[in-house]
């Protein structure tokens, strides 16, 4: 993640870490053997600061699950008491394990942002004490990184979904710089208190997703991911530490605001035609400053024939692992280890074998 070369290429299988419970007997041997012989990033959570950010202690919320229009899903509302008033999110909840959708975001109307602000900040100062207790657990056999949950403009547009978000960001740019900045400073402190506890060195967030075109113009990322995610990722450089950035999507237009942001690792620069941005020119552009941690498809892990599949991850490893700073890794893993087809299973112990086999330096 620093740079350089090891002496061969990690494998890392997002999503899978020692101790999660399988939900299905048909990805065990994909787990069996990635705990086994891969490289194991597994994340600690403990401190992850919640959506307001403060430690408010009289902050209260209440949940309740009623059926809903959809086979196999619940509802679940949630409402938070603030001393503005309430506010209520309806998420849709599957009774088989399947992912969850948001019916009604949290924030709809700036009523509703100026019930979010009346929450009094209160600066978390969580026990960091479970983050040495796995990194002692996992020794020589991995490494834990801190969840800093998601960047600020993520902690924002997660409230508001997408397209209030869209809207706000033409009629009301003010207030979505107010909230970004409102969460870029909660976010620093938060961080400061966790560096000053010794956790680290290797910190992990998503977010910067939700700023990039379509959604998105690279002026907006530049303005509300690019500025406010350099600050933190400034003080985890200053710590001796590494930020490992999650961003899905369309790279193209924003690719180098990574480095200007100061990341140390972009994981998964999705190739196209999911993305636009190839690994040889992703190498090319940002590769002696920032380890790329992907590029395999998921859809190709259930899709392509197998063959076909060992032979894409031999060349995605070559062009990867040359001068270093390389991780092969899925886009994405079957979260919850679900049950998956036998190509899925077959292709996956595959990427495991052909990474740890040409990975080698």
């Amino acid at each position: 993640m620093r740079g350089g070369v090891a002496d061969r290429a990690p494998v890392w299988f997002w999503g899978v870490q020692p101790g999660d419970p399988s939900r299905h007997p048909t990805i065990q041997p994909v787990v069996d053997a990635y705990l086994a012989r891969g490289d194991i990033i597994q994340w600690w959570a403990g401190a992850a600061p919640n959506i307001f950010l403060s430690a408010w202690p009289e902050l209260r919320a209440d949940s309740e699950t009623r059926p809903s229009d959809h086979p196999d899903y619940d509802e679940r509302v949630t409402t938070w008491h603030t001393p503005a008033g309430e506010l209520t999110q309806v998420s849709y909840v599957s009774r088989l394990g399947r992912p969850g959708y948001v019916k009604k975001h949290l924030l709809q109307t700036e009523r509703d942002v100026e019930r979010l602000l009346s929450v009094p900040y209160v600066p978390p100062r969580p026990d960091c004490s479970g983050f040495f207790e796995l990194d002692g657990r996992l020794g020589e056999g991995g490494i834990a990184m801190v969840s800093m949950g998601t960047d600020p403009v993520y902690a924002f547009n997660r409230l508001t979904g997408s397209e209030t978000f869209a809207v706000w960001s033409v009629q009301r740019r003010e207030l979505v710089a107010e909230l970004v900045q409102t969460y870029l400073q909660r976010t620093v402190e938060w961080l400061k208190w966790v560096i000053a506890q010794g956790v680290g060195p290797l910190f992990g967030y998503v977010g910067p997703e939700l700023c990039i075109p379509p959604l998105q113009s690279p002026a907006d990322f530049e303005e509300w991911v690019v500025g406010p995610d350099r600050v933190i990722n400034d003080l985890i450089r200053e710590a001796g530490g590494i930020a490992l950035v999650h961003c899905h999507g369309r790279l193209d237009a924003v690719l180098e605001g990574f480095v200007r942001m100061h990341s140390g690792a972009l994981h998964p620069i999705e190739p196209p035609p999911m993305g636009d941005v190839t690994l040889a020119d992703a190498k090319r552009r940002v590769g002696s400053e920032l380890c790329i941690v992907g590029n395999v498809q998921e859809h190709d892990i259930w899709r392509m024939p197998p063959a076909q599949f060992r032979e894409m991850v031999a060349d995605v490893v070559g062009v990867g692992m040359a001068g270093g700073g390389f991780i092969l890794s899925p886009t994405s893993t079957p979260f919850s280890w679900p049950q998956i087809t036998d190509r899925a299973r077959e292709n996956m112990l595959a990427m495991l074998d052909v990474g740890l086999d040409v990975g080698r330096y």
